[in-house]
């Protein structure tokens, strides 16, 4: 994990839009892909041995799906803190003034939907794996045909909302911490801090609010 935490060289701040855009997306690199598709993995697989022993009377194909709906809910929020660890200090050393910041939001955004792709074909493959009904392609096909068309389109939107809110929160932190070491390792845990509670705050107001408005239509 210390390799997600290595800033890049940065650019100069005077890129435009499409050069920043190019250099935000020139990072995502196999190393991070590999965390990303790693943790889908590791998590889908505690996810389902923590459902099996209170809901042994369930079928395994129950419970997998159950896995893998719930981990849709919880990747956007997962992928967009593994991004702020990996961008976070890029982001950091970068003071400008919040006219600029688009070109980094929108990059952001668009790099966590991107990893959420990443992280749920992780899950998906690995639940399918569990399975194991002798047709892989099959149990994969009938996953993916699980997943809700809107719950999912919802899930890659908060993807893109809760990364552009990560790198505003590292952009803010870096106008308001001091240069140096100290200050980059300090405005480094209050980004992870705030990006922690407002990401989490934002899923209780969907799953209070928004979810039940949703399933109460027609």
């Amino acid at each position: 994990m210390g390799a997600i935490l290595t800033p890049a060289p940065m650019a100069a701040v005077s890129d435009g839009p499409i050069p920043t855009l190019i250099r935000r997306f020139e990072r995502l690199d196999a190393r991070l892909v590999a965390t990303v598709v790693g943790t889908g993995v590791v998590v889908c697989l505690g996810f389902i041995e923590l459902l099996r022993s209170p809901l042994q009377q369930l079928s395994r194909v129950t419970i997998e799906l159950l896995a893998v709906r719930a981990l849709l809910f919880l990747a956007p929020l997962l992928v967009s803190l593994l991004l702020l660890l990996r961008d976070g200090p890029l982001l950091l050393g970068d003071r400008r003034p919040p006219r600029s910041w688009g070109p980094d939001l929108l990059a952001s955004g668009l790099l966590s939907v991107v990893l959420l792709l990443y992280f749920m074909a992780a899950v998906i493959i690995t639940a399918s794996l569990m399975l194991n009904q002798g047709d892989g392609v099959g149990e994969v096909g009938f996953l993916i045909g699980q997943l809700e068309p809107a719950r999912f389109a919802a899930a890659l939107a908060r993807a893109g909302v809760y990364g552009g809110i990560c790198a505003a929160i590292c952009l803010h932190q870096a106008r308001c911490c001091p240069s140096g070491a100290v200050g980059m390792a300090s405005g480094m845990a209050r980004s992870l801090r705030l990006g922690i509670g407002v990401m989490v705050c934002l899923d209780v107001v969907w799953t209070i609010v928004v979810d039940p408005l949703r399933m109460g239509g027609p």
